[in-house]
């Protein structure tokens, strides 16, 4: 799930920024707003558009080689954490505040990794990995699930979830994420 600027769009496609701006805002290419009110664009959205309107192709390198992150979950310190580190090592990273929408986010366009906030309340957490687990995208999808109270650590991990990190621990949120990035994830298990 690579996502796109559009300023990094008007520079491949050689056009001004505001241009793709207006694109976006006039409904003619598709995009989203990311929680700081920036417009991103699906990589498959940018590559329909280029085909549909005589575009040059996007190059290769721009879908994000350094994979891609989706989390949900509420601003705090462990979201802060993980948005660094996926700046850090040039990873793909969107934030979705409520869960609906994250859902239906990940649902569309299946993340590397979702890092999923055990502190949101709108629904519980367990039917969340439920309902993606049950989805063909998201099946092998890694799942993080952070800021977790040490005694749901066994519960989650029956559900598939790849790592659990307890309250408190920001940057070993941010690392079970890069290491599942990296391709050397954890047993699923409580990380104290």
């Amino acid at each position: 799930m690579a996502l796109l600027r559009p300023s990094e769009l008007a520079r491949l496609w050689e056009l001004h920024p505001k241009t793709v701006n207006l694109w976006i805002r006039e409904g003619k290419l598709p995009a989203f707003r990311t929680p700081g009110a920036q417009y991103r664009v699906r990589t498959d959205d940018a590559r329909a558009y280029c085909e549909k309107n005589n575009l040059p192709p996007l190059p290769r390198a721009v879908t994000s080689p350094g994979g891609t992150v989706a989390a949900i979950g509420k601003p705090g310190a462990s979201l802060r954490a993980l948005a660094r580190a996926c700046k850090a090592r040039g990873t793909s990273f969107v934030a979705f505040a409520s869960v609906l929408e994250g859902l239906l986010g990940v649902a569309a366009d299946a993340p590397d990794v979702l890092a999923i906030d055990a502190r949101c309340d709108e629904v519980k957490l367990a039917d969340v990995v439920r309902a993606l687990r049950r989805t063909e995208k998201m099946a092998n999808v890694a799942v993080v699930v952070y800021d977790a109270e040490a005694t749901k650590s066994s519960a989650l991990a029956k559900l598939g979830v790849t790592s659990v990190v307890t309250r408190g621990k920001s940057e070993e949120a941010a690392q079970a994420v890069v290491d599942l990035l990296d391709g050397s994830p954890r047993p699923a298990a409580k990380r104290a």
